[in-house]
């Protein structure tokens, strides 16, 4: 919200810099005119409104506008009165009563004349607005019911909003649907680092398909520093607001959805703890709930510090669909806002399919199938697909290694298959202010054909299939005396690193890398800091789970609830985008972790689009 005030307000400074009375004068010829600095968005329609002087005396005046506004040009505005005109012809007028709502313009289309013959007729209008119950004078005769005292309601329904073009009815109520004639504020935003395309649409209350119809764009992804041309509507520059009756939520719909400002939000989240262990209890996966609460309950604290006012209600699901089904029916759950877990498909789905019909907002804090966001709009996945980060690596790759030898290699596993083709998709597809480099398609079995000394060898295996990925270091290893010392880069799956059978050595020998969503950095000052606040009240430190349930809470309901105040996160840069306006988002952020020393660090960081 504050962004749309202090817009109004850049806005508001704009107009009243360009009012008359406030602009320089400059004679010219005998003639007095304004001097008007053209500002971004400024029209002909726009500058005869704002001076109340016709379009074509200004264009009369500035032979140059033929060829179009330009901003930052200087044009000359006629100042009324100080230009000698024809001796005005004698016209019938009649004594009209101003009813409440009406305005200047509506009354130049009821009296099909212009404002400015209004404001000739009636001296006073030049200097007051008009008021409920003002007698002016109009031309040509006015019929009996224009000038008969009414009742506020006959008034109303009398006198059209010359904006309004139709009605319709939702649950019966009759609302107005608001049209502009001329939109002629456009406002130029520069994006910000991980701003998605619905933030934009929030806070400017501009649909998305605008905005990329306005902007020539086919796709939501934005990059950080791109600036965007965002129509605003008239109405909302003089402040006449006039809305439509929102329509009912359309869980099959694709129009963004607006939520409810409250002074208390209600957040539930989803874990399997097992409390009570019983059937399919795993220590494992109770532990790593445990963690990820205990990592929340310390993001609450900062959240509470940052001015959010929350109830956070934890449920055991024990993986159970059964027990998660009690709980969506409870008379707790109601009026919930914001949903976070589970961790497993069946409960997942069960939730998204509730939260879809309830207009609830789901995030989802571990790895989920895409086809819990097809079609749903309220479902949020907080880690990317293996398919998304195999995507972004393609593009990362083609951005980056544009002087060197680019081996993709086929996997042998037919399910590792679609991470080949994302990679090779996404690199071929990929904008480059260089050139890019070739990319050589090839075998395990013809890898060794195609690696050279005279250039860096960049091999990639998208594969999470643990016995190929060892087979595929034996390859490496037997070729690389085809390739000059340090000349090898591999790039493999985020997996490789749980994989004992490839060794550091190898690892640090080849420059191992690969694509993730997070990366833990334990010694930076922020890290140590909230380890510190963890281990005095957990006493012990923030294992993976309690990081990502910190930084999940912390960024969600800062997003969602806190207008995107802007957060430390531990190990997160969250990028969500939206898959398609009738489907779900997904966050589109990665790191590229390099083995390096036998430690893994953050090597580079692909710039969000």
């Amino acid at each position: 919200m504050r962004y749309i005030l202090l817009t109004t307000l850049l806005l508001l400074c704009i107009l009243s810099w360009a009012q008359p009375g406030v602009s320089p004068e400059r004679e010219v010829d005998g003639k007095r005119y304004y001097v008007h600095s053209v500002q971004a968005g400024n029209t002909l329609w726009g500058l005869q409104q704002m001076y109340g002087v016709p379009a074509d005396e200004i264009m009369e005046a500035n032979p140059v506008l033929s060829e179009g506004l330009k901003k930052g040009q200087t044009i000359l505005i006629p100042i009324p009165g100080e230009t000698v005109l024809e001796p005005t012809p004698t016209i019938e007028t009649s004594e009209y009563k101003v009813k409440k709502g009406e305005t200047l313009y509506g009354l130049s289309r009821k009296f099909n004349t212009t404002v400015d013959e209004l404001i000739r007729l009636n001296p006073v209008l030049a200097e007051s607005s008009l008021q409920k119950g003002q007698r002016i004078k109009v031309p040509g005769k006015v019929e009996d019911t224009d000038v008969a005292d009414t009742n506020e309601t006959q008034e109303t329904n009398e006198v059209p909003n010359p904006f309004v073009m139709d009605t319709v009815k939702v649950d019966e109520e009759t609302s107005e649907v608001v049209k502009v004639e001329f939109n002629d504020s456009i406002v130029e935003h520069t994006v910000l680092a991980h701003e998605p395309m619905y933030s934009i649409s929030k806070r400017f209350m501009v649909p998305i398909e605008t905005i990329l119809k306005t902007n020539g764009l086919s796709s939501t992804r934005l990059s950080t520093g791109q600036v965007l041309k965002i129509p605003l509507k008239q109405e909302r520059i003089n402040k006449m607001t006039i809305k439509p009756v929102p329509p009912k939520y359309d869980p099959d719909g694709s129009d963004p959805i607006e939520f409810e400002e409250k002074e208390r939000y209600k957040i539930a989240v989803f874990l399997p703890f097992f409390l009570e262990h019983g059937k399919g209890y795993s220590k494992y996966v109770s532990d790593v709930s445990t963690q990820f609460y205990m990592g929340m309950t310390l993001a609450m604290d900062t959240l509470e510090a940052m001015g959010l006012k929350a109830d956070i209600h934890y449920y055991d699901t024990k993986r159970d669909s059964a027990t998660v089904l009690k709980v969506l029916n409870s008379a707790e759950f109601q009026n919930t806002d914001l949903v976070i877990g589970p961790f497993f498909p069946n409960t997942q789905k069960l939730i998204a399919e509730h939260c879809k019909q309830n207009a609830i907002r789901m995030v989802v804090p571990v790895s989920c199938e895409t086809s819990m966001m097809e079609g749903n709009r309220l479902v949020y996945a907080a880690i990317p697909s293996d398919i998304t980060l195999m995507r972004r690596l393609g593009e990362y790759v083609a951005q980056n290694h544009t002087k060197d030898r680019v081996l993709l290699v086929k996997p042998k596993k037919e399910e590792d298959m679609p991470l080949y083709e994302a990679f090779r998709d996404a690199y071929n597809s990929a904008e480059t202010e260089m050139p890019k480099a070739a990319l050589n398609e090839t075998t395990q079995e013809s890898l060794k054909n195609l690696m050279t000394r005279n250039t860096d060898n960049i091999l990639i295996m998208p594969t999470n299939n643990r016995y190929h990925a060892d087979k595929f270091v034996s390859t490496v290893s037997r070729s690389d005396f085809r390739a000059r010392k340090d000349g090898i880069y591999i790039y493999g799956t985020k997996d490789w690193v749980d994989f004992e059978s490839i060794n550091n050595d190898f690892k640090n020998r080849y420059n191992f890398r690969y694509a993730s969503s997070t990366f833990r950095d334990y010694y930076t000052d922020l890290m140590i800091e909230v380890n510190r606040n963890f281990r005095t009240r957990y006493k012990t430190d923030m294992g993976m789970f309690a990081v990502q349930g910190y930084d999940i809470l912390l960024e969600m309901c800062s997003h969602f609830f806190l207008e995107e105040a802007p957060v430390n996160l531990l190990a997160n840069d969250f990028n969500l985008q939206q898959i398609s306006p009738s489907d779900g988002y997904e966050n589109n952020h990665i790191y590229i972790i390099e083995q390096e020393d036998y430690e893994l660090v953050n090597t580079a960081l692909l710039n969000d689009e």
